[in-house]
This record gives structure tokens, C-alpha cells and sequence, in this order.
């Protein structure tokens, strides 16, 4: 199983290490942050190990491994318009690197060299020892959410289709022949039968492939009507996908994408617990990534990692609120700004802020420049109509998971009960006006 992963300029990232430890690891954040680009770097290390190994050439050549070409078609790991989209920064220069470290204690560095948009090499770095090389094995399959199912599915022969079509992130097209391969399985099938009545009460049918498409049915009840898996729902979908993939693959990192798409609350919090037994049962590990509260409320926090545009595991039982409520409070642009800004400033409302500018600059107080690029908020705003405002200090606190050392300033109105705390550059302060209001100050006899 992985220990840790290292990636250096692969999509978004310019270089993270994570570590697993060998455990199951969920991350967790909002929506463009990283999490797929991880479970992709997972991916492409194994693709890359795999096309390399099956050359069979363990030697160096002028101090170097040498390099197997990948094209664009053939690279299932990632779905790519061209290969330059792969490079941090779409900078196609250099190497991209992914570095395994597994439980069995070696490490293999793979590099990923440009080319051209159609076409990569791999190889090991040079630094990688040829007996670990020959030696090394991990099995990682990329699993993205369930879309739409096909109405029909022919047997595929080569498993690389099945493959080629997991990495265009069409799971729907390919599920038929999963239970066909389960079902080829003595003990795959019958655990994937049970794990399905358990949480839906369905029996599975054995699937038919012996016309030119697979028919895979499911019964309701003891002595229901059979129905077409087209005709579940898709949280019924997705889920059966995934325990199928998960009693055909053992002894496999498993790297899902969303595994709480489509569900119910109720299923959200039952699957998480079915897909880490059948995991542990099958001795494989699970690297998920998801946004589900509700997963996130169940993990155990040793293996929850933080993804808010950089990855970090959980610091400790109590950050575990504050991750589920930054996913409800805080925007991409509130992450982003948070990591370059000098602090975060929160007012009453624009009006507020247009009169400090104002002021700061017919006075030219040194403050007239960071008023103009200041980040702030309102002190209490609602995300959408008739929703629950938030306050400045939740919006705060789920700030301090992006970046801890944020300063902050609350300028609240005279009628506020909360004192002025010292002003230290620290934590989150607090300044109350003197007079009811900031408006008061302009109508005043010392202000005219």
C-alpha cells in the first residue's frame, strides 16, 4: 500500500507530499481545490510504472532509464484535450515527477517528460534502484463519480477499454462488465450480493453476456419483479459500481472520486462505513475524495486531510467542525484571497468601507493604499436569499483552516455589546465606534 505521495508540477500542484501511512485517507474541501488532481497524480504513477515496466529493460542507458512513449489516447489516467493541460501552469517544459513511497518501505520517483500535445515519455528518475524497479508492485485504480449508465454494453474483451474508458470518467458505460467480472468470482460475487441486500434490500441476478450486450438485472424482494440496473436510481448506481470495484480489485489502492455523489444523507453516512469493511476485508486502501458532510463527520480524524488549495491532515478532532463549516461558508475567491492577503477586514457593508477610502484619502493616511486591495466581508451576509446569515468569527475560524496566521479586524457599530479588544496584528480584533455609527461622524458639528 502507498505511504506517501510527492508530486512536482502536475496540474495544479508545483510540488505537495501527503503522507497515508498506509491508512485510509479521505480529502476533504470544496470544490476545485486539488482533491481529483491527487487521486490523477495516483493514477498517472501507476500508469506510467506499468507502460514502463512492460518493456522489461532494467538497465541504464548513458546514466539514464530509458524513456517509453505514451500517447495522449493510450494516457487513461487523466482525460486531456492535449498533454500541455497535465504541466503546472500549462508550462511544458521540464519533467513532471510523482514519487511513490510504499508501506514495504522502497520508493519510486517516475518522471513524466514533454514531448509533444500528442505524445509523453516515462521513466524512472535515474537516482531509482533497478532491483526495487523489478521488484516493485502497486496496483491503483481511479474510480470517478457515476454518470448516466449506458442502454447498452457490449462484453469488452480487452480490459484496457474498460480502462481507456474509466479515464474519460464514463464509469456508466462500463459497470455491465464489472458484475460480469464479479461474477466470474466465487467470492467476489456472493459479498457484492450481500453488501447490496444489506443496503438496499435487492437481490443481484448474475449478469447474462452471452448475446452481443450484457444483461445485468436486480430483483425487489424475495419474489419481486426483475428490473434492469438502468432502472435504479443513481445513488443505487453508484453505489453498486463501487463495491463491485471493490471485491474485483483487492489488494488495490482504490482512488474515488465523489463516492457520495448522488446519495441520500442517510446512504452517505452508511456507505463510508460498507466501502472501509469491504476494503479492509480485501486488504486494500482507500483514498477518497469528497465535500459530503456527512462523510466527513464519520472519519476518523487521523484519516482526514485538509485540501484548501494546498493538502494537510487534520490537525486534531476540533478542526473537524471548522472543515465542515468552512465548506458551507467559504468560496474559492475567499481561499484564495486568504493565502496573499495582509489580513481580512469586516465592516457593516460597502458603504462603510467607501467612506474608510474616502477618508484615508483626504487625510493621505498610509492606510489610503490597502483600503483600495483590501480583503473584507460584511460582518453578518447571507450565501443566498432567506439563508442563515453568517457571522464575521465562523467566517473567520474556517479562514484559519486555509491559513492559520491571518490577521483580522471587526469594525462593529456603538450599539455593539462586544468591547474593543487591543489591536496586537493578531487573531481576530475588534474596534467599536465610539459614536452609533460611522455615518454619525459625518453629520457631526467636529466633522463639519
Amino acid at each position: 500500500m502507498i505511504h506517501s505521495v510527492t508530486i512536482r508540477r502536475f496540474k495544479r500542484f508545483e510540488e505537495i507530499t501527503f503522507d497515508l501511512k498506509g491508512r485510509h485517507v479521505v480529502l476533504a474541501g470544496p470544490n476545485n481545490m486539488g482533491k481529483t488532481t491527487i487521486l490523477q497524480a495516483v493514477s498517472a504513477w501507476t500508469l506510467g510504472f506499468k507502460k514502463w515496466k512492460e518493456r522489461n529493460d532494467f538497465r541504464k542507458h548513458g546514466g539514464y532509464y530509458a524513456k517509453v512513449p505514451i500517447a495522449r489516447q493510450a494516457f487513461s489516467a487523466v482525460p486531456l484535450r492535449r498533454f500541455d493541460l497535465m504541466w503546472a501552469n500549462r508550462d511544458y517544459r521540464g519533467n513532471i515527477e510523482i514519487e511513490i513511497r510504499s508501506t514495504d518501505g522502497w520508493s519510486i520517483t517516475m518522471e513524466f517528460i514533454a514531448d509533444s500535445t500528442e505524445q509523453i515519455f516515462v521513466r524512472p528518475v535515474r537516482t531509482a534502484d533497478a532491483g526495487v524497479l523489478r521488484g516493485a508492485d502497486i496496483q491503483s485504480v481511479f474510480v470517478p463519480a457515476m454518470t448516466g449508465l449506458s442502454k447498452e454494453e457490449p462484453l469488452y474483451a480487452n480490459p484496457e477499454t474498460v480502462a481507456d474508458l474509466l479515464g474519460q470518467a464514463k464509469p456508466g458505460d462500463v459497470l455491465r462488465n464489472l458484475l460480469h467480472q464479479a461474477n466470474q468470482s466465487e467470492t467476489a460475487w456472493p459479498e457484492l450480493c450481500h453488501s447490496i441486500q444489506n443496503l438496499f434490500g435487492y437481490q443481484l441476478i448474475p449478469p447474462d453476456a452471452a448475446g452481443a450486450y450484457i444483461v445485468a438485472e436486480y430483483r425487489v424482494g424475495q419474489d419481486g419483479p426483475e428490473f434492469d440496473i438502468s432502472s435504479g436510481g443513481s445513488g443505487f448506481q453508484q453505489v453498486l459500481m463501487l463495491l463491485t470495484f471493490l471485491n474485483i480489485r483487492p489488494a488495490t489502492v482504490l482512488l474515488l472520486d465523489e463516492p457520495d455523489a448522488h446519495l441520500h444523507v442517510i446512504l452517505q453516512d452508511s456507505i463510508y462505513g460498507e466501502l472501509r469493511a469491504v476494503a479492509e476485508r480485501q486488504r486494500s486502501q482507500l483514498v477518497i475524495a469528497t465535500h459530503s458532510e456527512v462523510i466527513i463527520d464519520s472519519v476518523d480524524p487521523r484519516e482526514l486531510w485538509v485540501v484548501l488549495q494546498s493538502a494537510r491532515p487534520l490537525a486534531e478532532d476540533t478542526e473537524k467542525s471548522s472543515l465542515i463549516k468552512s465548506l458551507r461558508v467559504l468560496s474559492n475567491i475567499d481561499i484564495m484571497l486568504a493565502r496573499e492577503a495582509e489580513g481580512i477586514l469586516y465592516v457593516e457593508g460597502h458603504t462603510d468601507l467607501d467612506i474608510l477610502r474616502a477618508w484615508a484619502k483626504a487625510l493621505g493616511h498610509r492606510s489610503a493604499d490597502l483600503l483600495k486591495r483590501v480583503f473584507w466581508k460584511p460582518i453578518v451576509w447571507e450565501t443566498r436569499t432567506g439563508a442563515d446569515g453568517i457571522q464575521a468569527r465562523d467566517h473567520y475560524d474556517a479562514l484559519r483552516l486555509v491559513r492559520e496566521d491571518l490577521p483580522g479586524l471587526v469594525l462593529l457599530d456603538g450599539d455593539t455589546r462586544a468591547p474593543s479588544t487591543p489591536i496586537i496584528g493578531q487573531g481576530l480584533q475588534r474596534l467599536r465606534w465610539n459614536r452609533y455609527e460611522i455615518e454619525n461622524y459625518l453629520v457631526h458639528p467636529e466633522a463639519l
